[in-house]
């Protein structure tokens, strides 16, 4: 027995000492085979792999304290191997999942290896890559949601407490390009979005550029978030299922054939069924203000009930990887996502009743074929297909025999075609070109019937309806060139032919990035992006407080072509596990409209958006235990014709400050974080009183003139993995996360409304939307 343990205590040490031992390593342009060597020496492992797998392909590293998981990390990025720990000692290398070996890579170089945690990279061209699988644990969550992940990073925020509302550098939620396995994505939520409509567990990678774009991404001016999902061919069938306090999911993937694999996964709430705490939590933000909460009442004492009530949503992805050949590879993936609510009200005093159905989908599919002529010319082929539908019917039935209708709906068919070209001129240059295509048809509708009164022409501004289509011709050229680990630089050209507006428009990208010092590298990107499809919002059929924003094609009567120009400028330090990463900006965007931004103004004006800021993260890694501190600062005004005496003022949700500080520890196999938010308050228009002169509106004070109470939470999660059998093929997770620990009430916004009191005389309403109070999640994982 005591032999027993002192093996057990001895291989536990081992396994601990090997893998937090760190070492100096300086590769440049090593082969493969002699990093291999080296490792197997440094760290007393053995790695076990097929040469035929590792190839000519080499390593370019340079770090003077790396632990053994790090330096895998770093292989795995620049290579086309997948490193597997078999025991304390042993490792087996294999082909990473979904990699084609013949596929020249290019300059996608990892900049820094662990950005903030494990599983988030940034690349040398200024982008961030977060990896799903092996992300570490993050403060209020026990689930890797990548874009609740995304808003740890400085530079991007929630105003909201949403996972899906992000503002990237002083841009709003609708100027961010959300692509799903190349399907372009116009609602990323699910509940209003609380929570990403995208399963966590079948996502491969996701790429996020907030400056220094890729020349083949268009049509966005604020950022790009590129979600892939995985697409390797299992050697046997492999899945997975669990749920939370909101949702269940489930998912697998197995080979039909050697050539031929299928992945499907779905989710769906099941909180219609039993009303969870923290769906209950959940709800009473989400419908804040909005007829659900207030129980449709006219009158502050009317007694209302609610007859029916129904909300559900759900998800389902289906995947077909083939590879015919070792140079070709096919991929079919699809994508349906959807959002159902249904409620009834009862009146009991005068038995009128009314109804709200709001059912949001949004459909896709894709076909990606990877062909490579040689080891320095490949080609991808990719088209897609996507859906948006949001139909919304509003209604009231009166005692006396009245009634109205409210109707809405909006409706986007996105398809394309693009032929992307990566040819290697060397080891140093790269170049990228390609072509893409893009058709866009996009429709709205308002109608608002009734027969309580007459009102005559008044009837005729309740009923609109437009359709608008646009094609889009863009062609695009990237050169990319580095030397050795000193510089790189991407220089790269977008041309777009944009059909509705008859117009063509040229869009430069640069992206360059210096090793300085051993320890410091300076970073400098520019670029200038358009856009043709935007949000409004939606000001007639309001009274439904959900879903009041619209997507519409650019014109130049209701709301111009966005066009957006930013420069940015960093240093990075990177010594002894601590690194400080800090970017200024300057980014200016013209186009914006008083209906895309809600202003309380019904008056059509146009204006542009001046951001200045400046995003800093520090972080230290000692052991298991890793802390960050992110700090964003930006100033953000609006400048609109025949707004405010035609003066500056601050944009809308105009977070000066934020300050996100987070702490993550491993032991073994259970994982803690604990994260504090804090930022200074939106800016808001206070209502002043009522004119009742003409007809009853509101008087406001300058736009955006003052400013809500600061806002600050504390969050905590852990996890614990652990294995079912002795063989580790069935595993399990539990984990527990509590959202605003202290119980803190953050206001989030503050609107003014016209009422009526019991007497029936007009009041001010003030309404006020307060964030999430202390909310707990558990979940529950088996993998097979």
């Amino acid at each position: 027995m005591k032999l027993k343990l002192t093996t057990l205590v001895f291989l536990f040490t081992y396994s601990v000492m090997v893998s937090q031992t760190k070492v100096s390593f300086t590769y440049k342009s090593v082969p493969v085979n002699e990093v291999i060597t080296d490792l197997e020496k440094k760290f007393n492992i053995k790695l076990s792999f097929d040469s035929n797998i590792v190839g000519n392909q080499i390593v370019n590293y340079e770090n003077k304290a790396s632990t053994l998981e790090e330096v895998l990390m770093v292989i795995e990025s620049q290579t086309n191997l997948q490193f597997q720990k078999v025991s304390d000692r042993y490792y087996t290398i294999t082909n990473q999942q979904g990699y084609n070996f013949q596929k020249p890579q290019g300059l996608d170089e990892v900049f820094i290896t662990e950005y903030i945690t494990t599983g988030i990279k940034k690349r040398k061209d200024g982008s961030i890559v977060i990896t799903p699988k092996s992300l570490g644990i993050l403060p209020g969550l026990t689930e890797p949601d990548v874009l609740q992940s995304l808003q740890l990073l400085p530079g991007i925020k929630s105003p909201n407490e949403t996972a899906t509302e992000l503002y990237v550098r002083g841009g709003t939620p609708d100027q961010n390009l959300v692509l799903w396995d190349d399907i372009k994505i116009y609602n990323s939520g699910h509940f209003f979005g609380s929570i990403s409509a995208f399963n966590p567990y079948i996502i491969k990678d996701v790429k996020l550029y907030t400056s220094g774009t890729n020349a083949k991404y268009g049509n966005r001016v604020s950022s790009v978030i590129d979600i892939s999902s995985q697409s390797d061919i299992p050697s046997e069938t492999k899945g997975a299922f669990g749920f939370n306090m909101t949702h269940a999911d489930f998912y697998v993937k197995t080979p039909i054939s050697e050539k031929l694999g299928l992945m499907v996964s779905t989710r769906r709430s099941y909180t219609d069924l039993i009303n969870t705490f923290t769906f209950q939590n959940l709800s009473e933000r989400v419908f804040q203000n909005t007829k659900i909460s207030e129980g449709n009442t006219f009158f502050d004492s009317d007694p209302i009930k609610i007859t029916k009530e129904f909300f559900r949503f759900s998800d389902v992805t289906a995947k077909l990887v083939y590879e015919p050949t070792e140079k070709d590879k096919i991929v079919f993936s699809s994508l349906f996502t959807r959002n159902k609510l249904d409620y009834n009200f009862l009146n009991e005093a005068f038995n009128d009743t009314s109804k709200d159905e709001l059912d949001v989908e949004n459909q896709g599919i894709s076909m990606k074929w990877n062909h490579s002529y040689n080891p320095n010319f490949s080609q991808a082929l990719k088209t897609y297909k996507s859906y948006h539908n949001l139909e919304y019917e509003g209604s009231n039935s009166f005692s006396e025999g009245f009634s109205d209708l409210y109707v809405k709906n909006n409706d986007i068919d996105d398809y394309g075609v693009s032929l992307h070209n990566i040819w290697r001129l060397n080891d140093r240059k790269t170049l990228n070109f390609g072509y893409d295509f893009s058709y866009n048809k996009v429709s709205y509708a308002f109608q608002y019937n009734t027969d309580a009164f007459d009102l005559g022409d008044l009837e005729d501004r309740f009923n609109f309806s437009d359709t608008s289509i646009n094609n889009i011709h863009a062609a695009y050229l990237e050169y990319n060139y580095r030397k050795d680990d000193k510089w790189v630089f991407n220089i790269g050209l977008r041309a777009n032919q944009v059909s509705l507006l008859d117009e063509f428009y040229v869009e430069p990208r640069f992206n360059f990035e210096a090793k300085i010092s051993p320890t410091i590298k300076a970073k400098f990107s520019a670029e200038q992006l358009h856009q043709t499809v935007v949000q409004i919002e939606e000001l007639v059929v309001s009274n439904f407080g959900l879903e009041s924003e619209l997507w519409i094609l650019a014109e130049d009567n209701i709301s111009p072509l966005l066009t957006s120009e930013q420069v940015s400028l960093g240093l990075n330090y990177d010594k002894n596990d601590w690194n400080l990463d800090i970017d200024f900006y300057t980014k200016k965007i013209k186009g914006l409209t008083s209906f895309s931004r809600g202003f309380t103004t019904l008056d059509f004006s146009t204006g542009e958006s001046n951001i200045k800021g400046v995003d800093i993260l520090l972080k230290k890694t000692i052991n298991n235990y890793r802390t960050w501190l992110g700090y964003s600062f930006v100033k953000n005004d609006f400048k609109f014709k025949n707004l405010n005496n035609n003066e500056d003022f601050p944009a809308n949700f105009h977070i000066t400050n934020q300050i996100n500080w987070s702490h993550s520890y491993t032991w073994n196999n259970l994982s803690f974080s604990l994260g504090w938010n804090y930022r200074t308050g939106a800016p808001y228009t206070k209502g002043l009183g009522l004119d009742d002169a003409d007809s009853v509106t509101i008087v406001y004070d300058k736009i955006n003139n003052e400013r809500l109470s600061n806002y600050h939470r504390l969050d905590f999660s852990s996890t614990y993995k652990f294995n079912f059998s002795p063989k580790e093929k069935l595993k399990g997770k539990i984990g527990l996360s509590i959202f605003n620990l202290y119980n803190r009430k953050n206001t989030l916004s503050r609107t003014y409304e016209v009422g009526f009191n019991s007497d029936g005389n007009n009041v001010l309403r003030e309404l006020e939307k307060t964030s999430l109070g202390i909310t707990p999640n558990l979940i529950f994982r088996v993998e097979f």
